[in-house]
């Protein structure tokens, strides 16, 4: 299969490093074949962020290694995902004249989003991504596509995502160094949630209006569509080892002992556990006897802080109107009564995302666990389709010019 045609997806989360390798269908947009799948746990991460180097590029080059051998091909390059607190959304806004054509060219839109990123930000904090919103033509405001448009005002609102520089050159440091002997190279540094959104969250729904949060290891990150443009973003800090890390304190077992028990008994709203049913859970610790739990008792452990992040996600989504509902995604959204749990707690219609239009490998990565490092290989797939056309109509316009000075030139 042709090198160009594949595409990799990293996803350096705080419990689990994820990698998917896709092959473009050619001809069909945003249609992936999965070729590979590796996985690794996390190590050296604390929040989505370094904190130890060399644990990370082990972490990291373990994970490529397993999705190398599955898909057979050699992984030079990767769509990495970013997450952590430091990360940070904004709108923008910029303004240019349009003075030299009676119609706005895609040179106009160029300089009014150049404008609109052209924002103070502190030394220590870099823009990760501009992504356009709507544009303003004079007067008429919310178009879509102002180019071939009259008029003289060109207004773009963009929104900004930054993060914080010293965190995304560690984790850059760490990816690159996973790759032997050349280095691995970045092609391209995706938000966890812009990524997962591409996997999940269908276009229809973006317009309508939908809020999807993934639950990862150390963070929750929210994103908030509406008119099929970003509305909010946020990272709470607290995710799925919270949750774990309860558990292991209040049974007093280990961390491995009370993550099982989290994924496999554990349930997140208490009403579904039957009450009047003695339901325990034998729990053993090292050589000892095993004691039993009951698990409406394990059930209100974890209740009491999903309830917690649930509630920091409906302070996040405050009043806006989301027809769309909201979709959990990530590890964690696939526990037992967490989706009856969230529509008690936020007043959205709730659903569990998992990845779309996949083919190949889809039993493996058929899992919300999987949506970033899905949407890292959509997004690759999409920049890369972009960069062509803009190559493409580059080569077209340059054909043009030629063609009219030849013309002048003989006097047509």
């Amino acid at each position: 299969m042709p090198r160009q045609n594949i595409i990799a997806g990293l996803d350096v989360g705080s419990s689990k490093i994820s990698v998917v390798v896709g092959n473009t269908l050619k001809g069909e947009s945003e249609k992936i074949e999965i070729i590979g799948v590796g996985h690794a746990p996390s190590e050296g991460l604390r929040g989505g962020i370094v904190v130890d180097l060399k644990q990370t590029t082990e972490a990291i080059r373990k994970a490529i290694s397993d999705a190398e051998l599955m898909a057979g091909i050699k992984i030079d390059s990767v769509c990495a995902g970013i997450s952590g607190e430091h990360i940070v959304g904004q709108m923008s806004h910029g303004v240019v004249s349009v003075t030299n054509s009676p119609e706005i060219t895609q040179n106009d839109v160029h300089r009014a989003m150049v404008a609109a990123e052209a924002i103070s930000i502190p030394a220590d904090r870099q823009v990760l991504h501009v992504i356009e919103q709507n544009f303003v033509v004079d007067a008429q405001d919310r178009i879509k596509e102002p180019v071939g448009m009259s008029g003289a005002r060109l207004e773009a609102y963009a929104y900004l995502i930054i993060g914080g520089t010293t965190a995304i050159e560690n984790l850059c440091n760490s990816i690159k160094r996973a790759g032997d002997p050349e280095g691995l190279e970045i092609e391209t540094l995706v938000v966890g949630p812009l990524a997962a959104a591409q996997a999940v969250v269908s276009r229809d729904e973006r317009e309508v209006g939908i809020a999807l949060v993934d639950i990862g290891g150390g963070t929750t990150e929210i994103i908030v569509y509406k008119e099929d443009s970003i509305q909010h973003t946020a990272v709470l800090p607290v995710g799925g080892k919270h949750v774990t890390n309860d558990i292991a304190q209040y049974l007093k077992v280990t961390l491995p002992e009370a993550e099982e028990l989290k994924l496999h008994r554990g349930c997140a709203w208490t009403e579904l556990v039957n009450h009047d049913t003695a339901d325990s859970i034998p729990v053993t610790v090292g050589s000892n006897r095993p004691r039993f739990i009951e698990r409406i008792d394990l059930a209100q452990n974890i209740e009491y802080r999903m309830a917690e992040i649930l509630e920091a996600i409906a302070n996040e989504l405050g009043d806006i109107s989301l027809p769309g509902g909201l979709v959990l995604t990530g590890g964690t959204s696939l526990m037992d009564g967490l989706p009856e749990l969230a529509e008690a707690i936020i007043p959205l219609r709730v659903q569990v995302g998992y990845p779309k239009g996949l083919r190949g490998l889809t039993d493996r990565v058929n899992h919300p666990m999987y949506a970033t490092s899905i949407g890292l290989v959509l997004y690759g797939e999409k920049q890369r389709r972009q960069a062509l056309e803009h190559s493409l109509q580059q080569r077209h316009n340059a054909f043009g010019r030629m063609l009219q000075r030849i013309k002048e030139w003989f006097g047509y």
